[in-house]
């Protein structure tokens, strides 16, 4: 067998008694997948298996508190009874099978308890203060209290040997749960033994239970810490603190350091981070550690290229590198990596949908999933298995939606043909890439599987009910997209006003001759020069790059509209020095997603100096801008030179009208049945070509 072409990566190392076949560490990220009574489900256990069978080293499995009665989420997982032994065999076992190992991550949730809700009990911190997720406070823990709780640790550890895991990962990082909270001077106000104000105070709970924890496996486990190195929190840890620290947990027993950064907020923010953070943001601080302690270093933070994982290992900025997002995105991922098969690696595009999917409550359920990739938490379910009787697949629409439901057809041997009416894929996933650079990853995994795979696709062409009939299908899938509705507006005549409608078309080689006129005069010479060819040649990348000085604006634009797409145009139109204003009658900005990543838009609005003006109405646009009314009557005016006006995608009422009765089966995806973004266009499509 040849070498791999990452070959750091791919090398095993030792962590105390346990050998890790590669470098490669998957994260514990929180999914609430396990049951009612915390014990890990048949989801969690495919779930990971399949990451184990992609090739990962080790899995740290996520959180597992040591009290039953201090839950961290409503489905999280608990060793802090023997009872849950066996079920946790079958997890290793699972994850033993495909040649990974397994640990857990061992925690008391502390302050972020959810005792309040299910025991009707306080949760407990070093000092009173608050779960930021809930806004409920916890109560002290009083110093004849902690004995017991170090019991805990030490009792659930023992009962990770005894369910066959091959290693422990204990937390104490980011400020919160028990241990991180009484080893921040942030959240521990305490005056006593265990103060946050002395590094001896600090680390005495953590090293007792360091301690413990060793002894009840007897030494057999190798112990990981999870830790910020830098807690980025005003009244947190030093920046220094945490080298300053690692050898005296080293001589406790820690085996090897999980290094993190950040510290806890409602919406872990430097935890789970969007992509304002740089790759391996926590690489200086991982660095710092390796220097002081001749235990492996771990290291994570957005490093979603294997490429850059192998740079870092290379610099020796650390041991091991952890990945977390990557492995929702794409389970097979380190496989791929191996065999140099980089373009068909699924890339995490930093939406922060896993993470905004757990704050929505029933019917859509508190549950982690991942917007590119369906099978994520749905193993069981959307199964890849190749068919005995082929169909005739035809799909109508290259956007996100129909090139997944084109690819996972074909990928089970179904014939597909894919109709696009504009000469390139991409749909509403080529816009979204302008604004948002990371979606272009998904956009270039998308379109690499088309070409590679036996599919008939159809570029230019129109379909028509007559055109779809003649290609003789036994299955159609409609993925036609949104209808954007324009509301009119007095003055949106004038030559200074786009709507969306009309961008979209000028980047799709649809250009009428009133809209021609409209455009910058580069973009007008490539109509000239390269006619329909222009749209193929503009790809996200190079219109960004383009726009950077020649943009179809002037100094001030208003963006009449409030969706998401409006608001990251308004980013992005920002970022390049224009000024810009958001008018909407609305009084949500950014709807489709949820809290985290509307959060993070609305902190780079503010940042970019946006203006807002919600619920208002306009009256209509002028040369001089847009003339708008508030609730109470006030008229003011907009200033603008130039307007766009974004329209509100709705479902297309006619998609089943219009191709009913052509094939035995149709199914309808995506945004044509009502918006969803990347999230449901990939579910859906998933959904339907796993059930043909």
């Amino acid at each position: 067998m040849t070498a791999p072409p990452l070959k750091r990566l791919f090398e095993p190392i030792q962590i105390g008694s346990m050998q890790v076949k590669n470098r490669i560490v998957m994260s514990p990220m929180t999914t609430d997948y396990g049951t009612s009574d915390q014990e890990p489900s048949e989801r969690l256990v495919e779930y990971l298996a399949a990451r184990a069978r992609g090739g990962a080293g080790l899995i740290t499995v996520e959180v597992c508190t040591v009290d039953p009665m201090h839950r961290y989420m409503p489905h999280s997982l608990c060793l802090g009874d023997d009872r849950f032994i066996e079920t946790h065999r079958r997890l290793t076992d699972a994850i033993h099978e495909h040649g990974a190992k397994a640990q857990p991550q061992i925690t008391h949730p502390g302050p972020e308890s959810l005792a309040p809700f299910f025991e009707r009990i306080p949760s407990i911190g070093p000092s009173v203060c608050t779960n930021p997720g809930t806004g409920n406070p916890c109560r002290r823990l009083e110093v004849e209290e902690i004995e017991a709780i170090v019991e805990q640790y030490g009792q659930a550890a023992r009962r990770a040997m005894e369910a066959g895991y091959d290693g422990l990962e204990l937390h104490a990082a980011h400020c919160y749960m028990l241990l991180g909270a009484f080893l921040s001077p942030w959240r521990n106000k305490r005056r006593d033994a265990y103060s946050g104000h002395s590094t001896a105070g600090r680390t005495r709970f953590l090293i007792d239970v360091i301690r413990h924890m060793k002894d009840m496996t007897r030494g057999t486990l190798p112990l990981t810490l999870r830790i910020s190195s830098y807690e980025r929190t005003k009244g947190g840890r030093d920046i220094n603190d945490t080298q300053r620290i690692a050898p005296a947990l080293v001589e406790a027993g820690v085996n090897a350091f999980h290094v993190s950064g950040g510290g806890i907020d409602t919406y872990v923010s430097q935890v789970v981070c969007g992509d304002e953070f740089q790759a391996g943001y926590n690489t200086a601080g991982a660095q710092a550690i390796k220097r002081v302690v001749d235990v492996p270093v771990m290291v994570v933070g957005r490093l979603h290229d294997p490429r850059t994982a192998e740079r870092v290992l290379a610099d020796q900025q650390a041991d091991m590198v952890v990945f977390g997002r990557p492995f929702l995105a794409d389970e097979d991922w380190p496989n791929k990596a191996y065999e140099g098969r980089f373009h068909d690696i699924r890339r995490c595009i930093s939406c922060e949908t896993c993470v905004d999917a757990l704050y929505l409550q029933p019917p859509k359920l508190n549950e982690m999933n991942c917007a590119v990739n369906a099978r994520t938490g749905r193993e069981l379910t959307n199964r890849l298995t190749p068919v005995e009787e082929p169909k005739r697949v035809v799909v109508i629409g290259g956007g996100p939606g129909g090139m997944e439901a084109s690819r996972v057809a074909a990928a089970r041997g179904h014939h597909v043909v894919l109709f696009e009416k504009n000469r390139r894929l991409g749909g509403a996933l080529f816009f979204a890439s302008l604004v948002h650079a990371d979606n272009e990853y998904f956009l270039e995994f998308l379109t690499t599987q088309i070409r590679n795979l036996p599919i008939d696709v159809r570029l230019g062409v129109e379909a028509t009910p007559d055109v779809v009939r003649g290609a003789r299908p036994d299955v159609v899938v409609v993925a036609t997209g949104a209808q954007i509705h324009v509301p009119a507006i007095p003055g949106d005549d004038l030559p200074h006003v786009f709507t969306g409608t009309q961008m979209r078309a000028m980047l799709a080689d649809r250009v009428s001759p009133e809209a021609t006129a409209r455009l910058a005069w580069w973009y007008r010479a490539c109509v000239v020069l390269f006619g329909s060819a222009a749209g193929r040649f503009l790809t996200p990348k190079r219109v960004r790059t383009l726009s950077r000085g020649l943009l179809p604006f002037g100094d001030e634009v208003a963006i009449i509209g409030a969706d998401l797409a409006a608001v990251e145009v308004a980013e992005f139109l920002a970022s390049l020095g224009r000024k810009v204003s958001i008018v909407t009658e609305h009084g949500r900005l950014a709807p489709e997603v949820g809290p985290k990543r509307r959060a993070e838009h609305m902190d780079r609005l503010d940042a970019h100096k946006v203006v807002v003006n919600s619920h208002v109405h306009v009256d209509r646009i002028g040369q001089d801008g847009v003339h708008i009314r508030s609730a109470t009557g006030h008229e003011s005016l907009v200033d603008a030179d130039s307007v766009v006006i974004a329209g509100e995608p709705l479902a297309d009422e006619q998609a089943s009208e219009r191709f009913r009765g052509i094939a035995p089966e149709m199914y309808l995806i995506g945004d044509c049945t009502g918006l969803g973004l990347i999230q449901k266009a990939t579910a859906d499509a998933m959904e339907v070509a796993c059930r043909i």
